[in-house]
């Protein structure tokens, strides 16, 4: 059966030079994913009265970026039996090495990071043993100037940045030692006329995922069921929309001077998390409306759509329960998550 609709559409961007952005964007547009399988998770170990952003596993640890500031880091991490290691990396804070909160952050080759935009810095820190087999973390501090929804670190002197405020492209490259962009990736589609160009490019606000060796980004969007493809080495970006390939809904509201959307009822959330192989990402979909006092409904979901490397939709998971976050085996064997209705870290087995 054919799954993919729709014709290819091309966007051209004129540069003086060539290496600056990617010159051809193609959207896809599909209604069905290929295969749809129902999962249910076994109870881990339980983590209570915290909120988990983001799971990251190693051979021997679930590492949990967690909301709660109260608990003195934002990662912590865990045995695989659910035992509490001491200590963690990043404290809440506003001295060096520490951040007040983020809306973004994650691990690249063991390297943990977040994004403070309110202190406008970035803050890494990277574990290890020393030689006398003592714990040791090595915090790094970086500038960050310009404001970014989604980051995704790629090396210890690059990061990727999408949905500045000012954005002109989709994704940009920013040198760490300086803070500013070098290489630009995608284009916005023009807005309607009745709608400001800011608030419109605010709509398209993604969060960024690489595959493990950093060659390759997939931007998620916040209200629309969209992701968008980009090869980091060639910059070719191709556009994924579906299965239901709805709009983002919204209203301009002026801050300041500024164009800002506004979520109203008609608001829907698209994806709220995810993680990445070699083979696949995985991407948590909620698909409920911005509604007052909805809590979690806002971010999590009981959806996770997958995708191979090439923007192509593989399968479809259906969860009997809302989670926050997810964390799959290098080998995509098994799906770990965090249980919001139960405060529990939970894992199930997944079969190509």
């Amino acid at each position: 059966m054919k799954m993919l609709l729709s014709a290819t559409l091309f966007i051209f961007s004129v540069l003086s030079s060539p290496a600056q952005s990617t010159i051809l964007t193609d959207t896809t547009i599909f209604q069905k994913f290929p295969d749809e399988k129902e999962i249910s998770f076994q109870a881990i170990f339980p983590v209570q009265k915290d909120f988990v952003r983001r799971i990251f596993l190693t051979d021997t640890s679930i590492v949990i970026w967690s909301l709660n500031a109260d608990r003195g880091f934002f990662f912590r991490s865990y045995s695989m039996t659910g035992r509490l290691a001491s200590g963690g990396y990043i404290k809440a804070g506003t001295g060096f090495g520490k951040v007040a909160g983020a809306l973004s952050g994650g691990r690249y080759k063991g390297t943990y990071w977040l994004h403070d935009v309110s202190m406008k810095k970035l803050v890494a820190a990277t574990p290890s043993t020393n030689s006398a087999g003592a714990d040791t973390v090595l915090l790094q501090e970086y500038a960050m100037p310009d404001f970014y929804f989604g980051t995704a670190l790629v090396d210890n002197q690059q990061l990727l940045g999408s949905g500045s405020y000012d954005a002109k492209y989709r994704l940009v490259k920013i040198n760490l030692q300086n803070g500013l962009s070098f290489r630009k990736y995608g284009s916005f589609a023009n807005p309607p006329e009745d709608v400001p160009v800011s608030s419109w490019k605010q709509s398209y606000e993604s969060f960024v995922f690489t595959n493990p060796d950093g060659t390759k980004a997939a931007l998620a969007c916040r209200f629309t069921d969209q992701v968008d493809f980009i090869d980091l080495a060639t910059q070719q970006c191709s556009i994924l929309k579906g299965p239901e390939n709805y709009p983002a809904m919204f209203n301009t509201i002026n801050v300041n001077g500024r164009d800002m959307l506004e979520r109203t009822a008609e608001t829907r959330f698209a994806f709220v998390s995810g993680t990445a192989s070699d083979k696949y990402i995985y991407l948590l979909y909620s698909g409920n409306h911005e509604v007052e006092g909805a809590g979690n409904l806002n971010s999590t979901g009981k959806l996770i759509y997958v995708y191979d490397w090439e923007g192509r939709p593989v399968r479809k998971y259906t969860t009997s329960t809302l989670i926050s976050s997810i964390a799959v085996t290098a080998d995509d064997s098994l799906l770990y998550a965090y249980d919001t209705d139960t405060g529990n870290i939970v894992k199930t087995t997944i079969n190509e």
